[in-house]
């Protein structure tokens, strides 16, 4: 029968139709799949052609865990200005950003898809991203719903009220050392009217809060939302969250636990998941991967609701940041001792060594050390063969661009107990009396003592040796203010010298790359910084008064004079929201000086920005006649910076004397007027 319907249909609507609506149920017959809210009509509006695009909006990054069956899946949306939305696609890798980032694309689109040629680079520009810095109250709204066709309510409100506002609350005031916590509401339960069968998880969330307002809730207060519902067999994951954002948005499918909605809010932070590097024979290797949920130790990673580890930690504020316990960076041979990570001590809890700086682009990866003890919400590592017995080795990014990954000390030796089926990482610690060594970084760890009172670790380096690796160059902000041309804008520029310690201090000459005709300022052209350091100085550009509206790149390299292949560039956008009014000009002429009645009056307005002609203008002609009545018509420029109204004279109705004729041109909030005169006689 619905193979006869859809023979129908094709010979009523044609082919292309057909096929467009066949691919539609597929999707929503396949379980867990879900349109993003707008991309029913942008599907529709699909052509059969490609168009190449360039786009500006709000990144939106969601994420899917699917605990049971240990996968993931991460998906990219773009809220363009213009209020469409469409999906990110990559060839490759796509960078780690955060929801709410404000981005620049292009690509080929698709319907409600739009492609990327790369991951990075000239296609996908970050023009800014939210902090990560999560301290203080993290206001909350938990939203309780259940479908009109199964009502059931697998937990009861108040039940709620103390996982969210009790349990996971403690679990991350523990975690921040008592610097950050839930503060919110639990609301409902609510029946929707949604149907179990609905796989949209934007229809739940605009029921959820459309039920709450209409209960009488303000939610203006709240940056993080979390909508709970029985468990549906639309979705396989437990939970899908917002990578970062603010606000944030998590959806929890049955799955009312700690272990759940404590690492969805984790994703909702920005954090991404706590990996485990699989060498096989090593701690590290040229031939690792790394294992998704690999970290037993971890809330994002495997099974246990246990501690976030220091790569994270120190990201988001909760370590290493002045009122928060320490993170000590080891660059010189010594003894080190390390509290237990768990408490909340004004001690270290944790080392940080650097391992490697990538040549190309700068960027830093480190060894993070931690003492973990069976204490707080760490009380489950005693079920671990020797996770509490000697210091756990991480890597981490200084960026957070790579999640965190765990090394196993004890990569020859099974764990004999498992509870996630990963035991290659559960007795994953270097205990007292053994050493790890990493040649490439000339460096050594050796756990020398441990109790309940903390950990002892050694740390020798060998001779430091000169390695050259390219400067990061970073000018803020990435993105200015909007202004007039023709405004003076002035950057700061940071060069970083990622060269090893072995090299001493390098000199590095700098160049601008600024858009032709316009004028820039380097404070100092030449930066001197020593390794591992940042200098700084200041740009100050000023584009051209005739410059049009919108985002122009301004660049700075940075050269190390001592080998000029190693070169970094950095870049931020100038923004123009309207032209200079000096710049735009305007006039208005007619094709006769003199008319009769009944005859037609062409009058041609020109409009010129610098000089050259000013296409799509908006232009308003506005004729007075003697008797008072105006006459008034609205047009654009064409490529030639002209616009034309004909203005055909009516013998019964229009008067002979002189006619007053004037224009105003609109561009971008600059106006330009003109006037002239002309008789009918």
């Amino acid at each position: 029968m619905l193979q006869r319907a859809m023979r129908a249909c094709g010979q009523r609507f044609g082919l292309q139709t057909l096929l467009l609506g066949y691919l539609l149920l597929l999707c929503f017959a396949t379980p867990g799949f879900a349109l993003p809210a707008g991309a029913g009509k942008a599907a529709a509006q699909a052509s059969a052609s490609s168009t190449q695009v360039e786009l500006e909006g709000e990144l939106e990054v969601l994420h899917e865990d699917d605990f049971k069956n240990k996968k993931s899946r991460t998906r990219h949306f773009l809220n363009s200005k213009s209020g469409e939305r469409y999906e990110l696609k990559a060839k490759g890798r796509f960078p780690h950003l955060l929801s709410g980032s404000k981005i620049r694309v292009k690509g080929t689109q698709d319907g409600n898809q739009l492609a990327l040629d790369s991951s990075g680079g000239t296609n996908l520009q970050v023009l800014a991203q939210p902090s990560l810095t999560r301290m203080g109250a993290q206001k909350t709204a938990v939203f309780l719903v259940t479908y009109q066709d199964n009502p059931v309510q697998p937990m009861t409100a108040s039940a709620v009220q103390d996982l969210l506002f009790n349990t996971v609350n403690n679990f991350y005031r523990e975690n921040s050392y008592q610097q950050a916590w839930l503060s919110g509401t639990v609301f409902g339960w609510y029946t929707i009217p949604v149907p179990s069968s609905n796989c949209d998880v934007y229809a739940i969330s605009n029921a959820a809060k459309n039920a709450a307002l209409a209960a009488g809730a303000d939610l203006s207060a709240y940056t993080n939302f979390v909508y709970m519902f029985p468990k549906s067999a639309c979705f396989t994951w437990a939970g899908l969250a917002d990578i970062g954002g603010n606000p944030s948005n998590a959806w929890i499918n049955g799955s009312f636990t700690l272990r759940t909605v404590g690492h969805e809010l984790g994703h909702t932070f920005g954090l991404l998941h706590a990996q485990a590097l699989n060498c096989d024979v090593s701690p590290i290797a040229s031939n690792c991967n790394s294992i998704t949920y690999g970290d037993p130790a971890d809330i994002m990673g495997s099974a246990l609701s246990g501690h976030i580890n220091a790569v994270y930690k120190e990201t988001l504020g909760w370590l290493n940041n002045g009122s928060t316990p320490p993170i000590t960076t080891v660059d010189t041979s010594g003894s080190y001792t390390l509290d237990p990570y768990e408490t909340n001590t004004a001690n270290t809890k944790a080392l940080k060594i650097l391992k490697s700086i990538d040549p190309t682009t700068g960027k830093k990866t480190w060894y993070y050390i931690e003492y973990r003890q069976p204490q707080g919400y760490d009380s489950d590592l005693n079920q671990f063969t020797n996770m509490a017995k000697g210091v756990t080795i991480r890597l981490g990014a200084d960026d957070i661009n790579e999640a965190s990954n765990l090394l196993d000390m004890t990569f020859n030796s099974i764990a004999t107990t498992s509870i996630w089926s990963n035991s290659d990482h559960e007795d994953g610690a270097l205990l007292v009396g053994n050493r790890f060594t990493d040649t490439a970084a000339g460096m050594t760890i050796s756990a020398t003592w441990a109790n309940a009172s903390g950990a002892g670790v050694d740390i020798s380096f060998a001779q430091a040796s000169c390695t050259r690796v390219k400067p990061t160059v970073l000018i803020s902000p990435s993105q200015s203010t909007s202004v007039v041309s023709g405004t003076p804008v002035s950057y700061t520029v940071t060069v970083t010298n990622n060269d090893s310690s072995g090299c001493g201090s390098s000199t590095f000459n700098l160049q601008s790359v600024i858009p032709s005709g316009w004028s820039v300022n380097l404070a100092t052209s030449t930066l001197t910084v020593n390794p591992g350091n940042v200098g700084s100085t200041t740009l100050t550009t000023t584009s051209s008064s005739n410059a049009l509206a919108g985002s122009y790149n301004i660049g700075v390299s940075a050269t190390n004079v001592a080998n000029t292949s190693f070169s970094g560039t950095g870049s931020a956008s100038y923004s123009i929201g309207s032209t200079s009014a000096a710049a735009l000009a305007t006039s208005i002429s007619t094709d006769k000086s003199s008319y009769v009645v009944g005859s037609t009056v062409t009058l041609t307005v020109s409009a010129s920005s610098g000089g050259m002609p000013l296409a799509n203008a908006n232009i308003t002609f506005k004729v007075t006649k003697p008797n008072g009545s105006v006459a008034t018509q609205t047009t654009t420029t064409g490529s030639n910076g002209q616009a034309v109204y004909k203005l055909r004279l009516n013998k019964q109705k229009d008067p002979v004397g002189t006619y007053q004729a004037s224009s105003t041109a609109a561009v971008n909030g600059s106006l330009a007027n003109a006037s002239t005169s002309f008789a009918v006689q």
